[in-house]
């Protein structure tokens, strides 16, 4: 993310990435922003003026639109996502997103006043670090999307058995509380859930 406004204080995204379940890149641009950028955080994001003037720059629609296509019925992974969708101006099914950042296994749990527990996200670094024994976002570098997005389809890889079998419990309970579970669906639900591979797709952006 780029700075926009005084300071730099409010966020723009400027690059995003999409990668399939290989690791295959599907989708890497710069972002136009619309409004004057005020600070590049280029230390961070590693992301300069001359990135986002480039003729290849997409404006924030025309990305948009190529990932709401690249994202049509596919299943989300990543890290953090609703400030990524937030900053695209999209949304996606709540039961296609796996957000390694809100995955309770994945998360810190910590204690609260009167003795109640809580459980807070965790950088994805430290995640990495932890389960995977690899190391990204190195100090002194610049982050990149495409390492972030193959970073949380390797944890959601980690635990992905546990991970649907959590997911097909909450769209079944779903589904009865709406009043919808019937054969057809049910069926149809548990044939999408045997082709997860095909449908992955995992998000950085910057």
């Amino acid at each position: 993310m780029v700075g926009v406004g005084p300071s730099g204080f409010r966020s723009a995204v400027a690059r995003v990435t999409l990668v399939d379940y290989n690791n295959s890149t599907l989708l890497d641009t710069f972002v136009r922003v619309a409004e004057e950028v005020t600070d590049y955080r280029t230390f961070v994001s590693g992301v300069h003026e001359s990135d986002l003037k480039s003729e290849e720059a997409l404006s924030l629609d025309e990305c948009r639109q190529k990932v709401e296509r690249l994202l049509r019925g596919k299943i989300l992974v990543g890290h953090g996502l609703k400030c990524d969708l937030q900053s695209l101006g999209l949304v996606h099914p709540w039961h296609d997103i796996r957000d390694t950042a809100k995955y309770e296994p994945y998360m810190k749990v910590v204690e609260h006043m009167c003795s109640k527990r809580g459980q807070v996200a965790r950088k994805l670094k430290e995640l990495v670090a932890e389960k995977i024994g690899r190391e990204i976002q190195k100090p002194g570098q610049s982050h990149s999307p495409y390492e972030d997005a193959v970073a949380a389809l390797d944890l959601y890889k980690l635990d992905s058995r546990k991970w649907e079998m959590v997911m097909q419990y909450k769209m079944r309970r779903t589904m009865e509380i709406q009043g919808v579970l019937d054969t057809e669906k049910h069926a149809a639900f548990n044939e999408n859930a045997s082709h997860f591979s095909q449908r992955m797709v995992a998000v950085g952006a910057c």
